[in-house]
């Protein structure tokens, strides 16, 4: 059967919208009202609702900055964290290699993840200074004390993020080593999502994490690859297999490695991680179209997606 592609039904609601506002104006002959402001609130978050535009439509400016008393990070949020008219959802992100303390690699990726409306925490010095912290293997810790820097963050009263932080929309992501970290923080109680982008766990438990880490996870999961020519292909589509959580893996096959993170793949990749995120963490109708229906990114060659247990 059939469907008609999610932003014709979009573009279709509009139109009756306006069409039946203008029948109004007719009719009253008066002008309509201006619609109220929404105020911001800093106090208890709520949900977005699921008719809200999705967060691919955004487009804030970016400030990146050193993570305030603690050089292990880097924060990529927007300049202005009340211009979404909510509070931000958190990414704890961790760098491919397991780079620690350069994060430059990524910056263009994590600039593109903020500007659509979260705050992201990245592992590494802001200005690639030494921060003590080693690299090359994963360290999933760093993740979770990035999250755990989130919360003081949302109640230091001179923050920027003050107030602006929805510490009940938390997700992990990484890419390559980094998102073995992402994989085996995202089993912490405060994570809701995991995007795992050119990795997942060895067959022989390299680098000291084994595959039945998988069945850790509680929270919905997304695996990207670069196709076959992507070191971390086997791997990914080895533990989308194993994951008994809700579940998507999909492919780009000319992305390769670094693709989603350095090459031409990098807005479609980011796009389609960014969708998943505000799928999960958001409950967007219009990004759960593009992930999970048969004319969203499936329907974009050269991608193919699998999903389970939505």
């Amino acid at each position: 059967m059939h469907k008609t592609p999610p932003l014709a039904r979009r573009a279709a609601t509009v139109l009756v919208t306006l069409l039946l506002a203008a029948a109004a104006a007719v009719t009253t002959g008066a002008p309509s009202a201006p619609a109220a402001t929404q105020a911001t609130s800093t106090s208890t978050p709520s949900p977005q609702a699921p008719t809200d535009p999705p967060a691919v439509d955004n487009d804030f400016p970016v400030t990146r900055e050193g993570a305030h008393g603690d050089n292990r990070y880097t924060v990529f949020r927007p300049t202005d964290p009340q211009a979404a008219g909510h509070p931000l959802p958190v990414l704890a992100f961790g760098n491919g290699a397991c780079a620690h303390t350069d994060n430059s690699e990524v910056t263009q990726a994590l600039t593109f993840i903020a500007s659509k409306g979260f705050v992201v925490v990245d592992t590494g010095s802001a200005d690639g200074s030494s921060n003590g912290v080693p690299s090359g293997r994963p360290i999933p810790s760093l993740l979770t004390d990035a999250i755990t820097w989130a919360e003081q963050e949302q109640n230091r009263p001179d923050s920027p993020l003050s107030q602006q932080l929805d510490l009940t929309k938390v997700a992990t992501a990484g890419h390559s080593c980094g998102g073995l970290e992402a994989l085996v923080a995202a089993q912490d109680d405060r994570v809701s999502a995991v995007v795992s982008l050119n990795s997942g766990f060895f067959e022989d438990g390299s680098l000291g994490y084994p595959r039945s880490e998988l069945q850790k996870l509680h929270t919905p999961v997304m695996f990207m690859d670069g196709g076959s020519a992507d070191t971390a292909y086997a791997n990914s589509q080895a533990n989308y297999g194993l994951v008994t959580v809700p579940a998507v893996l999909a492919s780009q096959p000319q992305a390769g490695h670094v693709g989603f993170i350095t090459g031409s793949q990098l807005a479609e990749g980011m796009t389609a991680a960014v969708s998943f995120l505000d799928m999960v963490l958001n409950g967007n109708e219009t990004a759960r179209d593009y992930i999970l229906d048969p004319g969203g990114l499936a329907s974009q060659a050269p991608w193919t997606v699998a999903a389970k247990n939505f």
